[in-house]
């Protein structure tokens, strides 16, 4: 059962929400974005392919921003060991 709070939120923000991605300093990852409802982790990669990584927790994530290289984390924490699909 979702919060008061949420539910709230959500429905004043729903209709004017424009999803808005982090730019991260790397090599390899241009942006990122969080869905804290689905816990869907989105990843913009530089070659322009895009991948949601499901499940993902908020710790996991706030970890991944928190890393020292975005790039060695990712490969380290998040690409194998999530279920993940391409953005078309």
């Amino acid at each position: 059962m979702r919060s008061f709070f949420r539910q709230l939120f959500s429905s004043q923000t729903q209709e004017t929400e424009e999803y808005t991605y982090k730019e991260l300093n790397s090599q390899l990852i241009k942006s990122t974005r969080y869905d804290l409802d689905a816990n869907h982790l989105y990843i913009r990669f530089h070659d322009g392919r895009e991948f949601v990584y499901c499940r993902v927790t908020p710790y996991a994530y706030n970890a991944f921003l928190n890393a020292d290289s975005f790039s060695d984390h990712f490969h380290s924490f998040i690409n194998k060991r999530y279920l993940n699909y391409q953005v078309m």
